[in-house]
């Protein structure tokens, strides 16, 4: 899924790059086709039946829209599909978003599915090579370009979000755009994160936080406190949507 960057580190960072890759092989070049086309039109299948409602926030979704500058879009790893799904929605309205998703064959396949449905790629990997993935990012802010930042992927530890979102907004002066979700139906994975996969024709409901600027960070600790308070602004969020489902018909 898309990636969060790990806090830059030059020496680390060589070291993974320099691991050789092997190329893929025709079979597994065809099934990633195979499924990222899938994927493609499961997705087309949520967009035309899912029913999507902000119940918190609505005021800071159009003032964001409307002055058109870039954010940095945060979530939960467990609900990467539910706010992914609300996040399309603002692309006809303005909203250029953007995913770091790593150059792996598994890379190329969310990047097909991506920019099928309209958001834009930044290639890079936070685990091999997280200082060049962290520039590519403050670019993409820079050239405009919303990247969505899912804090404990894509690894984990579930529910502990990691500093890369909020290095990225305070290196490019992008204000972060908190999202919590959530479904009324929806199937549960048994993954790392728990994931909430969203069944067709769910009612899918929306709290965005007021877009927060956070300014320059002073040390590693000021890093890990915003960090921790994204988490905790998250987790806040998604209980609004969550509460939003009780007792609806």
């Amino acid at each position: 899924m898309a990636e969060q960057p790990e806090r830059p580190d030059p020496a680390r960072d060589r070291r993974r790059a320099s691991k050789p890759r092997k190329p893929p092989t025709w079979r597994q070049r065809m099934v990633m086709r195979v499924a990222a086309w899938a994927c493609i039109v499961l997705v087309w299948v949520y967009r035309l039946t899912c029913r999507i409602e902000v119940v918190h926030g609505a005021e800071h979704v159009r003032a964001t829209l409307d002055g058109g500058r870039p954010v940095v879009p945060c979530g939960w790893h467990q609900r990467i599909v539910p706010s992914g799904l609300f996040l399309r929605t603002l692309i006809p309205r303005g909203l250029r978003l953007g995913f770091l998703i790593s150059p792996s064959r598994e890379g190329e396949f969310l990047s097909r599915v991506a920019l099928a449905h309209g958001a834009t790629t930044i290639r890079g990997s936070s685990s091999r090579t997280g200082q060049a993935a962290m520039q590519a990012l403050v670019q993409a802010v820079g050239e405009g370009i919303s990247p969505t930042m899912y804090g404990d992927g894509p690894r984990g530890p579930a529910g502990v979000f990691k500093v890369g979102a909020a290095i990225l907004a305070s290196r490019s002066g992008a204000p972060l755009f908190l999202v919590g979700c959530a479904a009324d139906r929806y199937w549960q994975l048994k993954s790392w994160d728990s994931g909430h996969i969203p069944k067709p024709f769910a009612r899918l409901t929306v709290a965005v936080g007021e877009p927060w600027s956070i300014g320059a960070l002073t040390d590693d600790a000021h890093a890990d406190r915003i960090a921790r308070e994204i988490g905790e602004r998250l987790d806040t969020l998604n209980e609004l949507a969550e509460a939003a489902q009780t007792g609806h018909g």
